[in-house]
């Protein structure tokens, strides 16, 4: 067993295999578009929903927003002018030519409706356009239907410690048993 302290899985896919995520189309009633300046306080209540905790605040989005690729390769799912699901572009800078989907969120009364694919395969789809090699996420093991959907997109796990199999395992097994 590891005295390592818990850590994200992460999961990659090549820019191969996401040549092969279809783009997807929004459902009658919502849009897909890119981040534009006005998005911030509804992109902010947003991710405040999702599981991350709620401390993001409006600085801490135009902190983050300021990363390399956010502003031009991170989507938005819209209905009625409200921002309903989103992801973050981003880059991994400690790996060589690796694009990262960061902070996939949408609203809970929308959740299972496909959102969650449309931002994902619009930003992998953005950053391999771009020219990045691979793309990179990191999520938790209790996370399912999000494990679950970015594994029907080709995402693979990585084991980057002695820990993972065992983790990859029984998120396996949970998932098989969710059903």
């Amino acid at each position: 067993m590891s005295d390592l302290p818990p850590q994200q899985l992460s999961m990659i896919i090549t820019a191969e295999s996401a040549g092969h995520v279809p783009a997807t189309s929004p459902a009658p009633g919502f849009s897909l578009r890119p981040y534009r300046a006005g998005d911030e306080d509804s992109w902010v209540e947003l991710i405040n929903t999702g599981e991350f905790g709620s401390d993001w605040d409006r600085a801490h989005f135009d902190e983050y927003m300021a990363g390399p690729e956010r502003m031009a390769g991170s989507r938005v799912a819209v209905r009625d002018g409200t921002i309903v699901a989103a992801t973050f572009a981003s880059i991994q800078p400690d790996m060589d030519n690796t694009g990262r989907v960061d902070f996939v969120t949408s609203l809970p009364e929308y959740r299972g409706l496909g959102l969650g694919r449309l931002v994902c395969s619009a930003v992998v789809l953005y950053l391999v356009d771009k020219g990045y090699t691979r793309v990179i996420l990191f999520t938790d093991d209790w996370r399912l239907p999000a494990i679950g959907l970015y594994l029907s997109m080709g995402f693979e796990p990585q084991m980057t410690r002695e820990d993972m199999p065992d983790r990859w395992e029984t998120v396996k097994h949970n998932l098989e048993a969710s059903g």
